[in-house]
């Protein structure tokens, strides 16, 4: 990919991670989360044992796959999810796609790098992108995130609807531009082996209907950095998180509010399953594999009135 020696304007953490609006209250960042925390259960929903090394195995014994991935992994930070290796450090010579699986989990993004021919192709298809640097004009405004990002050479794009990529920056004079491209072979290509690698894709909150069960598992600064789980099968319940969450409104930007530290785990009536990380501070936001809602009841809702809901859990509100 030829590009000229830009000054960037943002390191991964923010152009990457795209957070805005609770960034500044906050209460539970990435440094001071459990350092314990990793995936307290797999894809299955079973609860994962976690080997000496760190990495987690659903019967505590290590297999030969398992410990093909462990040699992949260069801390305790990284974690296996869907039985692949999720990474906190991009590969700067790889195509690595930035992920926020819904999910008990440390951080609020880690690093997907695909390997092999995969890798070969999306270097392929990156190569080929007719980057051109325009004076910034907000193509992207008003077009809906994908709920992941891609990583490569030291840039970082957000990606879009309808197959659209953005990345901006400040050039050598000064003056802030951006590359703004349609590559919608590339998008879905990736979009594809998110959804069969992992199991993320997009998700309509207007689907959540008919709510049978609602288990919130939790771990961070309201619970004293220990973990606990609720379930809740009260009917009347139920009908009022459906009617917020199903009228949740898209967040642009995502949101910085602790998600990572609460999982909503959803039954549905026709047995879907649907896993939202909902905000730990006062937000009434959540995610669903990288996108953002606000479900809001009234404008001047505090989202204690959620966790409250979950009455066996020790809420400590300092």
């Amino acid at each position: 990919m030829k590009k000229k020696m830009l000054v960037f304007i943002t390191a991964f953490v923010l152009i990457c991670e795209n957070i805005t609006g609770c960034a500044a209250k906050n209460t539970v960042s990435e440094n001071n989360v459990n350092n314990n925390i990793t995936i307290p259960e797999s894809s299955t929903n079973k609860p994962a044992a976690s080997d000496e090394s760190g990495v987690e195995t659903e019967n505590g014994e290590q297999t030969e796959s398992q410990s093909t991935k462990e040699n992949t992994i260069q801390n305790w930070d990284n974690i296996i999810y869907e039985e692949t290796v999720l990474t906190r450090q991009a590969q700067a010579d790889k195509v690595c796609i930035i992920v926020q699986p819904s999910i008990l989990r440390k951080y609020s993004f880690y690093y997907y790098t695909p390997e092999d021919e995969e890798q070969k192709r999306l270097q392929e298809l990156m190569e080929a992108l007719p980057l051109e640097a325009k004076p910034y004009a907000g193509e992207w405004e008003g077009k809906k995130e994908k709920g992941w990002q891609i990583a490569y050479q030291d840039m970082c794009f957000r990606v879009f609807d309808g197959g659209y990529l953005e990345y901006s920056y400040v050039d050598e004079g000064g003056e802030f531009v951006e590359y703004f491209v349609e590559a919608p072979e590339l998008c879905g290509y990736i979009q594809n082996m998110l959804q069969e690698q992992l199991n993320y894709a997009p998700y309509n909150p207007a689907d959540i209907q008919d709510i049978v069960s609602a288990k919130l598992d939790v771990q961070g600064l309201l619970t004293d950095n220990k973990f606990y789980s609720q379930t809740i099968t009260d009917e009347e319940v139920l009908d009022m998180l459906e009617d917020w969450f199903c009228n949740a409104e898209y967040i642009y930007g995502g949101a910085d509010c602790g998600n990572q530290n609460a999982r909503l785990e959803l039954e549905l009536a026709n047995g879907e399953i649907v896993r939202l990380s909902v905000a730990t501070d006062s937000c009434s936001n959540f995610g669903i594999n990288g996108l953002y809602y606000d479900y809001r009841p009234v404008s001047d809702w505090d989202n204690k009135d959620f966790f409250t809901l979950f009455d066996e859990i020790p809420w400590d509100w300092h």
